[in-house]
């Protein structure tokens, strides 16, 4: 790209009407008639080629001036067809493609129609300048054209989506606000000690509770042995009273 130098004017603001941009400046250029200082204002650039939206942008914006950024930037382009012997247009530019937005309006200058201006926009939804780039493209009527002329140039206003693109800009850092809380929680995760397994309770406590518990099994039980052994003793001493008695007795009458 070949950047052309010229001295513009104090306060100088190239802002052309719609007539005057199809019916002065783009019938000249089919016609192939010079203007003075027209490349500075309107330099010939391929819009539909390989550069973003935002590169044509930077590079051309400094004949601007950095105090009229939003001022709208113009191009003269060849359209570029999908097939040699088709007539649909190819309007892909970078890594995304002008997409059109309507059908395109009727430019009229003294009753007659000298053109149309259809409106397009930048699509990219992988790019954060998804919308943010808005194209106007003026056309010549071909009832205009001579008949060695043909009607493959146009001319194009761009200008910045300040909406979009701060959109974009806002929700691109809702993201990385995201992601970044997200990060936070894993590390704070990863940092917690894990909890210590819960091992089963060791077999002393129960071994004591055994030991414990037998002792008084044993007592328990000895109680009740000594109590019958006591009981069937008593019994035999009363049995072998009884029977003493009755020999007793019956020795006595003998």
């Amino acid at each position: 790209m070949e950047v052309v130098e010229f001295s513009r004017p104090v306060g100088y603001v190239f802002d052309p009407t719609d007539c005057e941009l199809v019916g002065f400046y783009l019938s000249k250029k089919i016609a192939n008639q010079l203007i003075p200082g027209i490349d500075y204002f309107i330099p010939e650039y391929n819009l539909y080629g390989s550069k973003e939206p935002w590169q044509i942008w930077n590079f051309f914006k400094p004949r601007l001036g950095e105090e009229r950024d939003g001022q709208d930037l113009y191009f003269f382009t060849k359209l570029k067809k999908k097939t040699l012997k088709g007539s649909r247009i190819d309007r892909s530019v970078g890594t995304g493609t002008w997409q059109g937005e309507d059908g395109g309006t009727e430019i009229v200058s003294n009753n007659q129609r000298i053109g149309s201006k259809k409106r397009f926009r930048y699509e990219n939804k992988d790019s954060n300048q998804h919308g943010g780039w808005i194209m106007h493209e003026y056309s010549l009527d071909s009832s205009l054209l001579l008949p060695d002329q043909h009607n493959n140039y146009v001319v194009c206003r761009i200008r910045k989506n300040h909406l979009a693109l701060k959109k974009n800009n806002r929700r691109k850092c809702q993201e990385v606000d995201s992601e970044k809380k997200k990060k936070s929680k894993v590390q704070e995760v990863d940092s917690e000690p894990l909890p210590l397994a819960t091992l089963p309770a060791r077999s002393t406590t129960t071994t004591t509770t055994t030991m414990v518990q037998q002792p008084l099994q044993l007592e328990d039980e000895t109680e009740l042995y000594s109590d019958e052994h006591a009981l069937a003793i008593r019994q035999y001493q009363y049995e072998n009273q009884q029977n003493y008695s009755l020999y007793s007795t019956v020795n006595n009458l003998y």
